[in-house]
């Protein structure tokens, strides 16, 4: 029996019917030895047997309501083709509309991914939805996700981008020129980057931030202009860390990129030095720890596209964290995700979701907005987090706040902060509780008789109290469901039995990973050669001229 799951007790009828027959015998041999004594209790048993009777009939009507109120909830199940459902103690909770948003809190060890990410899993692989699950402790459940594919023989295909092993996994290009169709989309791509290496800057921005956030979108835009066959995250990172007065020459010979940066090659012609190393340099400092080998050989392929919902080729893509490397895989995930989101939000394609496994450990820029807007356009979004904490800690109060109450369904499991123990307990409000007062006084002179009063009193109670949630058992969730057969609920969630494990297919993918990397970097060295030459001058500002024209030359 798995860590949260209730071992189910079954009765036995053998003893009853044991003593059915014992009694039976019992009565036989009294009717043949004492036919008198045997009348009497031919009276008695037939009042026990009337009532015997009656208590039957009154069970089995139970049961057949049961059965009843059971096919009619099945009924309307089946007239909600995306519903979910999850086992209880307290029988089945089904969510007929999953596209509200869930909410699950619980801190580590509270049953957060056995009681309910499973269930939902499992609802996914059954009803055919597409989608990204971010799994914060790669492969735990990206290889469940594949055995409930593989047990449903589901058509999708489920790929998974795994950081540790590049030649294990499957390839992606999130910066290729089909996802950037205007620069809005780079500068929202380069925000997930930067937002993610420079976890300050989401709280406070500052100019520094800014402005590597303008000229990481500058690189994207440029390559997506003009060099779309280089438009990839290795390229775009080669050429980030090229030196400073290339980068920015190369730059400014295509206009909007020239705009983007405008206030860094103002200071340039400046002479601020100092000022456009500093912005420059906090780019590239940032972006060092993705500048790698295998990073570079993970992104530089397209095994697979990001639109994750086409309704011709929907496709489910497992995301691969670790918590020993969760601060360098971050930007990345929220790359990946930042895309497929973008895509996924749009009418008209085949139903999804997005599930974050200990999502405050990856910042998706306007995340908060996503379970509103997406939910007309059939996206699940599922957000996990040990405590409300993390979420304002990575998010700020207000965008946490945002979050919380866009996503609908809320399950709470067990917490250490009392703080929050609290917010959840004031979820579920409060009743009046009636007490009752008996008063009596006597004298001397009144012995036989006196007053007698009674007061009532009304207090409030918590419906569940901040501490019970302190105590919760492993697997116990108390929360709040919308559009479900219940609206609210307190109950032991059960463990969904697993299917057989399939392992995770392992991509044909050869190559050298050092050998890519090395190319990449010669070919952003040529790009760069070409169009800069060491005898070119510096332009000189003229009266009038807007900066960043100063910087633009005829090619």
């Amino acid at each position: 029996m798995r860590k949260g799951q209730l071992k189910d007790y079954r009765g036995c009828g053998c003893l009853a019917l044991l003593l059915l027959l014992f009694g039976m015998a019992l009565f036989l041999v009294l009717v043949h030895q004492a036919p008198a004594v045997a009348g009497g209790i031919v009276l008695t048993a037939g009042g026990l047997l009337a009532g015997i009777v009656a208590y039957g009939l009154y069970r089995l009507s139970r049961y057949l309501l049961g059965r009843v109120g059971q096919v009619c909830q099945g009924l309307r199940a089946d007239r909600h083709p995306y519903s979910l459902e999850l086992a209880t103690t307290r029988g089945p909770i089904r969510l007929y509309n999953p596209f509200r948003g869930i909410l699950v809190v619980g801190a580590a060890g509270s049953g957060k991914s056995e009681s309910i990410a499973l269930p939902l899993m499992r609802g996914f692989a059954r009803k055919a939805y597409s989608g990204v699950l971010y799994d914060f402790k790669f492969p735990s459940l990206t290889g469940d996700m594949h055995s409930f594919l593989a047990a449903q023989e589901s058509p999708l295909p489920h790929y998974f981008l795994h950081f540790h092993d590049p030649l294990g996994s499957y390839r992606v290009n999130p910066l290729h020129p089909r996802y950037l169709p205007h620069t809005g989309y780079a500068r929202e791509y380069a925000t997930a980057i930067v937002s993610n290496l420079m976890r300050e800057s989401i709280k406070r921005p500052d100019f520094w931030t800014r402005s590597a956030t303008d000229l990481l979108t500058a690189c994207i835009w440029y390559l997506r202009s003009e060099h779309p066959d280089l438009c990839d995250l290795p390229h775009v990172l080669a050429l980030v860390t090229s030196p400073d007065e290339k980068l920015l020459r190369t730059l400014r010979q295509n206009e909007q990129c020239a705009q983007m940066t405008v206030s860094i090659l103002g200071a340039l012609e400046r002479g601020a030095e100092n000022q456009v190393s500093g912005v420059v340099g906090t780019l590239q400092g940032a972006v060092a720890q993705l500048n790698t080998p295998e990073v570079c050989y993970l992104f530089g392929g397209d095994d697979f596209s990001l639109d994750i919902n086409d309704p011709e080729n929907p496709i489910i893509l497992s995301l691969g964290s670790h918590p020993s490397l969760a601060g360098t895989y971050a930007p990345l995930c929220s790359l990946v995700i930042t895309v497929a989101t973008r895509l996924m939000n749009q009418p008209g394609k085949h139903h999804s979701f997005l599930l974050l496994d200990e999502g405050p450990t990856v910042f998706i820029p306007h995340l908060e907005l996503l379970p509103n807007t997406a939910r007309s356009n059939r996206v699940a979004t599922v957000f996990m987090c040990q405590d409300l904490a993390q979420l304002v800690d990575m998010y700020g109060t207000e965008k946490a706040d945002v979050l919380s109450a866009a996503l609908n369904s809320h399950f709470y499991g067990r917490v250490s902060s009392s703080k929050t123990a609290r917010f959840m307990s004031e979820q579920f409000g409060r009743y009046d509780q009636v007490y009752t007062t008996s008063s009596a006084s006597r004298n001397w002179r009144q012995w036989l008789g006196g007053n007698v009063g009674k007061s009532e009193t009304v207090q409030e109670r918590d419906r569940i109290r901040a501490s019970e949630f302190l105590r919760f058992p492993v697997g116990r969730f108390a929360g709040i469901a919308v559009e479900s057969n219940k609206t609210e609920f307190n109950a032991q969630f059960r463990v969904p039995a697993r299917p057989p494990q399939v392992p995770l297919p392992r991509p044909a993918t050869k190559g050298d990973i050092q050998e890519y990397y090395r190319r990449v970097r010669r070919e952003v060295n040529s790009l760069l050669v070409a169009v800069v030459t060491p005898q070119e001058p510096v332009p000189r500002k003229q009266p009038g001229q807007d900066p960043a024209s100063r910087f633009r030359l005829d090619v």
